[in-house]
């Protein structure tokens, strides 16, 4: 834990940092997604894409299991990128 001085100096460095130097600031404040983060949100709209491809399948072939899947695939993935991936790239 940080003593009360350490804290205030630390917020004086950053304060200098915002004012002189508001790129690298704003780089530290938000670091890049982890890879695998990253990966994770690929295979989500991946998913996603196939589960609009099962829909239209199943629209052509009039299957009403198959438009399901389609649906379930394609919000799934949906959710899984937005709500349990929402770390922002």
């Amino acid at each position: 834990m940080l003593s009360r001085s350490e804290r205030r100096r630390l917020r004086e460095i950053e304060r200098w940092f915002e004012e002189n130097d508001p790129r690298f600031a704003e780089a530290v404040k938000k670091p890049p997604p982890d890879p695998a983060t990253r990966n994770r949100r690929r295979v989500a709209m991946s998913v996603s894409a196939v589960g609009v491809l099962v829909f239209l399948l199943g629209l052509l072939a009039i299957s009403p299991v198959v438009i399901f899947i389609g649906i379930a695939l394609g919000v799934g993935g949906i959710a899984v990128r937005y709500l349990l991936l929402d770390t922002r790239p």
